[in-house]
């Protein structure tokens, strides 16, 4: 079974990298989207993230799971490193890749780390170890989070990192221990924000651990009670998912009686994880549904756009069309008035039929002058302010028909508003509703058969 969903992840990954850099690069980066941004969740192996304060466990069940002590463990906080765990490649040995290496190095997904600075780099590594499981899957282990820490305090942005990781994991295991439930600062910060911005819920799973220290069973209810209603407040949901209660096996440590009912919820979680190469199927069609969709609406957006530029267009030609004929009929007639020059206004000439070459002179540059200084008002007056109205709203650009839709403009807004103020000159040229035609063939041909396979297994 296992096989064979590395077989299908492996086959899926293939078509994507077959399909949309192919067709739709050229989209993509018309609309300031990075082919590359899209593509980087999908490289490398399915990545199982860990996270949770200092004292919830991690490092203890990363051993447990792996069947080895491969990382320090403590009550206290013991590292303060991203831990990226691996088996090696084919042909390579066992042993640690500095963060520098790291994130250097093509075949891994983590280039976009190197944003948050050197001081980041010497805190990350990456350890292949000779594990069974570990060749189908990768697991990050995170520095346990703290209160009262600011960027300052680490030397780059701790939330920012885990951001970027979230990205680019199939699996998240959260995780908290009875004696702080929910309760660390940064803890907030990351279930409040960063995850929901850089993963769905689907993603995420709670873990409640190290049960076994509590003195009883009326302890253990009244933290996981404590839990739940943390959660309540950091997500701001009403509805609880579902939280796994487990502890770890440590020799020569008797785990009371009562709590061997859960068990069986460790051994799940343990299997949970290496389902995620199940899950890298589902990420990855998400992550490229996503982001077609989310270029979609940038893409009407912008065509809406066009439209509104064309029809405020057509309304000030107009206003200058008629403006020009007024002038070239009553520009060298007012001449006449004010300064005797030219003798023979084109009007009283038209009157009275003595229409000549040189009669045309004047009412000629009046007309030229006026679509001059038309054109020159729309550039410099006109299309620069209606640029900023329309950046400064770009809502009106759109419509909005369901809650996904809406979830997806609050990801692009911004970008749209970009794409306005910076290159509408460009934007206004492009043959959006030909973008748009390329991209609705590829989500309803290509896009919806890797949906129906994933589906069938």
């Amino acid at each position: 079974m296992q096989q064979s969903v590395n077989i299908r992840a492996k086959e899926l990954k293939e078509k994507i990298e077959g399909i949309i850099p192919k067709r739709l690069s050229g989209v993509f980066e018309c609309y300031g989207f990075s082919i590359d941004d899209l593509m980087t969740p999908i490289k490398w192996k399915p990545l199982v993230l860990i996270i949770g304060n200092y004292s919830s466990g991690k490092s203890t069940f990363i051993n447990e799971f792996l069947g080895m002590d491969v990382q320090r463990t403590g009550q206290a906080p013991t590292d303060d490193s991203f831990t990226i765990l691996t088996a090696p490649e084919e042909g390579e040995s066992p042993g640690d890749l500095t963060g520098s290496t790291v994130v250097a190095d093509e075949r891994f997904p983590f280039g976009g780390l190197r944003k948050f600075g050197e001081k980041l780099l010497s805190h990350l590594v990456m350890k292949r170890i000779d594990s069974d499981k570990l060749k189908d899957i990768a697991i990050i282990d995170t520095p346990g989070m703290l209160d009262s820490v600011t960027e300052q305090d680490r030397g780059y942005d701790f939330l920012g990192v885990i951001g970027e990781l979230a990205r680019l994991s199939d699996l998240i295991v959260l995780m908290f221990d009875p004696h702080k439930a929910g309760t660390i600062k940064e803890t907030y910060k990351v279930l409040r924000m960063t995850l929901p911005a850089s993963a769905g819920e689907d993603r995420v799973l709670f873990v409640l651990n190290r049960i076994d220290e509590c003195e009883n069973l009326e302890d253990l209810v009244r933290a996981y009670g404590t839990l739940c209603w943390n959660l309540s407040q950091m997500t701001g949901r009403k509805d609880i998912p579902r939280i796994y209660l487990t502890y770890a096996k440590i020799p020569g440590k008797e785990v009371p009686q009562e709590f061997k009912v859960w068990e069986k919820e460790r051994e799940e979680l343990k299997k949970a994880l290496m389902d995620a190469p199940r899950m890298r199927l589902f990420h990855m069609l998400q992550e490229v549904d996503r982001a077609v969709r989310e270029l979609g609406l940038v893409i009407r957006a912008m065509d809406k756009f066009k439209e509104m530029f064309v029809s405020r267009l057509k309304r000030f030609v107009k206003s200058v069309g008629i403006a020009a004929v007024f002038a070239f009929l009553m520009g060298d007639l007012v001449m006449n008035l004010l300064t005797g020059y030219p003798s023979d206004p084109f009007l009283l000439s038209l009157v009275t039929g003595n229409l000549g070459v040189d009669t045309f002179l004047w009412p000629i540059i009046w007309f030229l002058f006026t679509i001059g200084i038309g054109s020159f008002y729309f550039q410099k007056i006109t299309f620069p302010r209606f640029i900023r109205e329309v950046a400064s709203n770009p809502d009106r650009l759109v419509e909005l028909k369901s809650a996904y839709d809406r979830d997806l403009w609050e990801r692009v807004r911004h970008r749209v508003a970009e794409l306005i103020d910076k290159d509408a000159r460009h934007q206004i040229w492009v043959r959006h509703k030909r973008n748009l035609a390329r991209l609705e063939k590829v989500v309803k041909t290509e896009l919806q058969s890797m949906y129906d396979k994933v589906r069938m297994f």
